[in-house]
């Protein structure tokens, strides 16, 4: 079975490696004598110029590259990249050298380095040990030994044993060497399969359900060990000056921003691939948000690539702590100021080199004199294609490189604390700190050492200790975990579940049910209580155990009736239940309890979550439910709007009881009150009596919803135009936009799920707000086609009868294909005519269309609040 996405295609037939002997090829500048143009590219900084070296079909689909001392330019060509059926380029991936005959810093021509590669990734290259090739399932090392600009000695170094097959960003990507003469590689998240990579002396390290890692070894491939852990797929992989690790780390689904990320010893930066590629998960962090994870250096924008630290460069001295990162995606390279942030760094990336749609730049690599060059794609197409470019950035004053000169830090040197300075150095608070001294102390202590810790009067230190104990093979006892599930401290309590989850301690299960039952868990920690459930099942440990295919695909059901048990037990609280009632399994074999609990509800959380419920249920009549909550003045706005919302749907008309909301002076009310009669038949003395009270009360009500009644007599049309909705700025009312995020009308739940609510095809956007910017918000609903995440670009498909069907992911296999509907399900087609990536979005278009720009504003609110 191949899976396909636009982001993942996997050709169906793997090439026969290419035992033919390399040889030189020459390939010629094609503009002889005429300077290429810089293409519209737009440099922020009036004090650098760029130059376009090389383009196709001298440079094609370029990737890694790397500058050695004599500055020659070595160029990673990708032919192997998923390319199409009719691809005409190489059947292997190339490495390129550049030829400059007469030193002005332009090759003239380019020869072949070396052949014969498939699905490469990276380059480096090292003054004492030759040119280094990352592909996905390894490392080499190459070296021209005669001096002929041909390598002659090719030795692998790494090796990924498992998976076989991988889709390239997901395996092997980034490698630097550091002044410790230790060689660190970067790998991504394999898709969740088990992995086990390999050195040269029989060194291995391994994982399953794991996020992507960074690991080390020696120059020659030996003495294999994981440094840190918790990536999606970190591209790129650099030390600065001052001797910090850095990486670029691409971001799951539907949860962001893409980081840059700074690497410690033990560091867990939170991405766990066995549950799933949402990213979204109470055992899951993306930015340090759960204890013993690590926080990003800065955000990034979509599909970071190289970076680059700027003091590398000829750019003079205001660029010193800048990193440099291209922005492959959004056509552009940023520049970040880092300043200290406790014992790390922190910044906030500004756009430097602004390209066209012609622009995705990729690799970075310094010459001598500090000119910065740039490895162009080209096209927004990840499948080969044959364009590309080089370029090269130059400072018009500095002609030299502005070396970093302040103090080293060395965070991978040898630990030779005592376990008892170890534990001492728990009490400081720096994060960074405090994962590199957990990382050493679990290596060094056992549970008898580390028991005084979770035992402790000291909060912090009782947190840092079970952190500890996460990494020691021997498990707390239960009296000891009891004593923690009643921590009055939340993080204490949320990491015990996570602990007795990750160690499958299952006699805890019962203990965890009775800590529900009183109360002992707070609502907050329900997921985390959930999620600890569910990894107790014997199906998910089993499977865990067993590490047969993707880890995200082995079953973690609840015990039978576990949800309904915890909806009918009168001592959990109605808030629980709210979080609760999104994983009921059969809404309607349930009709009885949700209506039950709908007639008693008095927490506006419950209430909201019934009434999504009762979406849930074809046929049903809750009207009767639904009228109390909506007209009791003693409930919420936001749930009596809600209520009044799935009552607008009804064919029974309250027209009188509605405007009677009016008078509440509710902002909220008054907005679901207007939308609710604006889409009823009113009379002509109804209408009247409305008008009069808008006229007077104008000042009262919310533009908002002063918008949708002046919209009522253009039959509920909004204006076409799409400037009104693009100059929203996000200042509206969240809990407005709420109502026009769940109104049917706008589809919005159709396929997009939050917080346990609404569909799978689409992104989740539970935590939308920290990925998207306001502008990214209002572009994703106004140009859906603009700007496509990879994983989320549509497919079609047309069936042996010759129907077209379109989806978001498809399964092609010998004689049949599948091809994921909007349920989230795949449909079946025997022996398909054809299929393939479709052009546009698969959110539809005009969107805005079925709210007004305020109500849109509204949405934008609602989606920033996210986070």
């Amino acid at each position: 079975m191949i899976r396909r996405s636009f982001y993942h295609v996997i050709s169906s037939l793997q090439l026969a490696f290419n035992l033919s002997i390399i040889c030189t090829v020459v390939f010629f500048v094609s503009c002889a004598g005429e300077p290429l143009s810089n293409k519209g590219i737009i440099l922020h900084d009036p004090n650098l110029s760029i130059q376009l070296l090389a383009e196709h079909p001298s440079v094609k689909t370029p990737i890694g590259m790397a500058i050695d001392a004599r500055d020659a330019v070595y160029v990673l060509e990708s032919h192997t990249h998923t390319p199409p059926d009719d691809y005409q380029g190489p059947k292997f991936d190339l490495i390129k050298k550049s030829v400059d005959e007469n030193g002005d810093g332009i090759p003239e021509k380019w020869t072949v380095f070396a052949d014969s590669i498939e699905d490469g990734m990276n380059l480096h290259y090292d003054l004492e040990h030759g040119l280094f090739l990352t592909t996905k399932n390894g490392v080499f090392q190459y070296l021209d030994q005669d001096k002929n600009g041909v390598s002659d000695s090719k030795k692998q170094l790494v090796a990924m044993v498992e998976p076989q097959n991988v889709y390239d960003h997901a395996g092997i990507l980034g490698l630097a060497i550091g002044e410790d003469d230790w060689l660190y590689v970067s790998r991504g998240n394999v898709g969740g399969n088990p992995w086990t990579i390999q050195g040269t002396d029989g060194s291995q390290i391994e994982g399953y359900g794991d996020g992507g890692n960074v690991f080390r070894c020696k120059l020659d491939g030996s003495q294999l060990e994981e440094i840190a852990t918790g990536f999606w797929n970190p591209f790129d992989l650099k030390f600065n000056g001052e001797g910090r690790l850095f990486v670029t780390d691409n971001d799951p689904d539907s949860r962001g921003p893409n980081r840059l990320i700074e690497i410690v010893p033990g560091g867990d930066y939170g991405y766990k691939s066995v549950y799933g590629g949402s990213g979204i998960h109470p055992f899951s962090s993306w930015n340090g948000e759960l204890p013993g994870t690590l926080p990003f250096s800065a955000p990034l924008g979509e599909a970071p690539c190289a970076m680059i630290d700027a003091s590398f460069t000829n750019f003079g001295d205001s660029y010193a702590s800048q990193m440099l990162v291209n922005i492959w995606e959004e056509n552009n390279m940023v520049h970040i100021p880092l300043d200290q942030n406790g014992s790390s760094v922190k910044g906030i990336p500004e756009v430097l080199i602004q390209g066209d749609s012609s622009f995705h730049p990729v690799a970075l690599a310094t010459n001598s004199r500090g000119d910065l060059f740039i490895t162009d794609w080209v096209l927004r197409e990840y499948p080969n294609h044959g364009n590309g470019r080089l370029w090269k950035v130059s400072s018009k004053s500095v002609t030299a490189k502005q070396p970093y000169s302040g103090p080293k830090i060395n965070r991978f040197k040898k630990d030779t604390r005592s376990i008892e300075q170890l534990i001492t150095d728990l009490k400081p608070k720096d994060p960074f700190e405090l994962a590199v001294t957990r990382h050493f102390l679990a290596k060094n202590a056992g549970l008898e050492e580390l028991l005084p810790l979770v035992e402790s009067n000291d909060s912090h230190l009782r947190l840092q200790g079970l952190l500890t104990l996460f990494k020691v093979k021997e498990n707390l006892n239960r009296t000891v975990l009891l004593s923690l599930l009643r921590d009055e401290n939340q993080d204490i309590q949320r990491m015990t579940l996570m602990y007795i989850a990750k160690k499958g301690i299952t006699e805890m299960e019962p203990y965890l049910l009775s800590a529900l039952r009183e109360s002992q868990i707070r609502p907050e920690l329900f997921e985390t209580f959930l999620a600890t459930v569910r990894h107790l099942q014997p199906d998910f440990i089993d499977g865990m155990r067993k590490k047969s295919g993707r880890s995200s695909k082995i079953p973690r059901a609840l015990p039978k009736s576990f949800i309904e048990d915890i909806l009918k037990n009168p001592m959990i609280s109605e808030e629980v239940k709210a979080m609760a009632l999104p994983y009921l399994s059969d809404f309607t074999s349930n009709r009885e309890l949700v209506a039950e609990l709908l007639g008693n509800a008095g927490n506006g959380k419950l209430q909201i979550a019934l009434i999504k419920a009762v979406q849930k249920i074809p046929g049903g009549d809750f009207s009767d439910a639904l009228r109390n909550i909506a007209f009791n003045t003693e409930f919420m706005p936001i749930a009596r709007s809600v209520a009044l919302q799935e009552l607008s749907y009804s064919t029974q008309k309250y027209i009188d009881r509605v405007v009677g909301m009016l008078k509440e002076n509710d902002e909220i009310l008054q907005y679901a009150a207007l939308k609710y009669l604006c889409a009823t038949g009113l009379d002509d003395a109804t209408q009247s009596g409305i008008e009069e009270w808008i006229a007077n009360s104008k000042n009262q009500i919310s533009k908002t919803a002063f918008s949708i009644w002046n919209n009522c007599d253009k039959d509920g049309t909004p204006p076409l135009n799409k400037t009104a909705y693009a100059t929203a700025t996000g200042n509206g009312d969240s809990e407005i936009g709420r109502l026009v995020f769940e109104n049917r009308v706008g589809l919005c739940t159709t396929c997009h799920k939050i917080n346990g609510w609404g569909g799978s095809f689409g992104p989740e956007l539970s935590n939308i707000g920290g990925s998207k910017s306001i502008s990214q918000l209002v572009s994703a609903v106004l140009e859906p086609s603009l700007e496509i995440s990879p994983e989320w670009q549509g497919w079609y498909l047309v069936d042996v009868k010759g129907t077209r069907h379109t989806g978001r992911q498809i399964d092609v296999h010998l004689n049949y294909a599948e091809l994921m509907n909007t349920n989230g399900e795949y449909d079946t087609f025997k022996n398909p005519r054809s299929y393939g990536v479709m052009e546009s979005s698969l959110m539809p278009e005009g969107l805005e269309r079925t709210m007004t720009p305020l109500e849109f504003n509204d949405l934008i609110t609602f989606l920033s609040h996210l986070k």
